[in-house]
């Protein structure tokens, strides 16, 4: 699945490089300017910009690793940029899609824990990631951090750090060291950290605050760069792919600055404004094609990539959501991403469900199934078959056919309904809300009762501070 040609590739290269070393970035953290001056950039320190020429770019693009590890609370390694396509949940959003209306609602303890279950059990899903949103159990001020207690004590695999703060960050930096046990941080990369670009052509001082911390700590740095068409970003699809382009790469570049070797993804995530209302419209179709082609560009840069998995515009589990649900899981799939980002994520980016992080898993093997193609390598025993059965027999006996049942030839899910059957058979989303109920019967945490006593003891010292405030 190919968008872009290595001539509109170079083509990009080129504008990009002229974005970077004529119009430049602002970069609000007066460290991170000297650091930039230091490292040959042109840095004007009263309006806060720093140009990149272009040959410094391409030196600084070029320490960036195109594969790095990763590890597990549980001590599990996976490589980014290897050879196996890793997977990534998120475990709350805004919303939370409940099964029993069918409506949005803001999410509470029980999501998390479920949500939390579910990652840990799916054996695709690699890591996963706690956004800083409060849950209705609570209404004080720690009701973040209980969110993110009861997922951490529940969940074993790497884990993104979304911070909302500074103070936010300091939390995950400081329970990464009580989850290693005594294990070198900088050694063991048990977090990703997010850092945010404020299209167009912005980094602020706290996301600057936060990159010089991540980077002391050699932790793989993933950019949250979503420019809007029309209001952030040019009103085009190709305007807000180059403007996008520069941005990573102006991330990459930084990066590198401040540790050189440091991991950095390569990953954006565009959306169109509806010059209609005014709102944000993340899941368009043509997400689809900017997918494609922003990977191509990680690609062509020696970069690793993530792309988002699925989506939908709207809340509802119907023909839209499957429509561009299966549309989006196929492109991210196809244009070979090394992280598929956000099982369980829907309704505009804005809302979740433990139902959707099942829908999309069977909508991902679809698509590895669909992407894998034709199998020539059995063509000589198909053609045995042929000769062995003859005019007018049948193959329901015939050994290549035995052979091939649990081959995985021909595609089959659980949670399709193959029955035709419109009384007996139920819908996908009934087989999903059935293995929830399933996989979450029984929640257990995957940690040492010495390691769970340690991270309710990190929060407790939070609460009591809350308490003592009130």
């Amino acid at each position: 699945m190919k968008t872009l040609n290595e001539n509109q590739m170079n083509l990009i290269k080129e504008k990009t490089e002229d974005i970077l070393e004529n119009i430049g970035f602002n970069v609000m953290h007066k460290e991170i300017l000297k650091i930039a001056r230091a490292a040959g950039a042109n840095v004007d320190e009263e309006t806060c910009r720093v140009k990149i020429p272009g040959n410094l770019l391409r030196e600084l693009i070029s320490k960036a690793p195109s594969k790095y590890r990763i590890t597990g609370i549980d001590g599990k390694e996976n490589e980014v940029g290897g050879e196996r396509q890793l997977c990534h949940s998120i475990i709350t959003d805004p919303y939370i899609i409940d099964y029993e209306t069918r409506l949005p609602r803001k999410p509470c303890l029980e999501d998390v824990l479920k949500h939390t279950a579910i990652a840990q059990n799916l054996e695709h899903i690699d890591i996963a990631s706690m956004m800083d949103f409060p849950v209705t159990d609570y209404n004080d001020v720690s009701s973040s951090l209980r969110a993110l207690e009861a997922h951490l004590l529940h969940f074993s695999k790497h884990s993104y750090c979304y911070a909302a703060s500074i103070e936010g960050y300091k939390h995950w930096e400081e329970i990464a060291r009580i989850l290693l046990q005594e294990k070198d941080l900088k050694k063991n990369r048990i977090l990703t950290v997010a850092i945010g670009i404020s299209s167009p052509l912005a980094i602020s001082e706290i996301n600057c605050e936060m990159l010089l911390k991540a980077c002391g700590n050699n932790f793989a740095i993933i950019p949250t760069i979503c420019p809007m068409a029309g209001t952030t970003s040019p009103y085009s699809k190709i305007g807000t792919l180059v403007q996008m382009n520069a941005e990573n790469l102006f991330l990459v570049a930084l990066t590198q600055m401040i540790n050189p070797g440091n991991p950095v993804l390569y990953h954006v995530e565009p959306s169109v404004s509806d010059m209609r209302t005014g709102s944000d419209l993340y899941y368009t179709h043509d997400k689809a094609v900017w997918k494609l082609a922003s990977i191509e560009l990680g690609k062509f840069y020696g970069l690793p990539t993530a792309a988002t998995c699925g989506g939908s515009m709207n809340y509802r589990y119907d023909q839209q959501t499957g429509a561009e649900g299966l549309l989006f899981m196929l492109s991210a799939v196809g244009s070979q991403a090394d992280i598929i980002q956000g099982f369980g994520s829907f309704y505009n980016a804005m809302g979740m469900s433990a139902e959707m992080q099942l829908i999309q898993t069977s909508w991902w093997k679809t698509s590895k199934h669909l992407i894998h193609g034709i199998d020539m390598n059995i063509l000589e025993e198909s053609l045995e078959s042929i000769r062995r059965v003859g005019p007018c027999g049948n193959f329901l006996a015939d050994e290549h056919t035995v052979d091939m049942l649990r081959s995985g030839e021909f595609f089959y899910d659980e949670l399709y309904d193959y029955s035709g059957d419109f009384k007996h058979g139920d819908s996908m989303l009934k087989k999903a809300h059935n293995k929830v109920a399933d996989i979450t019967a029984s929640i257990k945490s995957p940690h040492s009762e010495k390691l769970q006593k340690e991270i309710k003891g990190y929060f407790n010292s939070f609460y009591e501070k809350t308490r003592d405030s009130s």
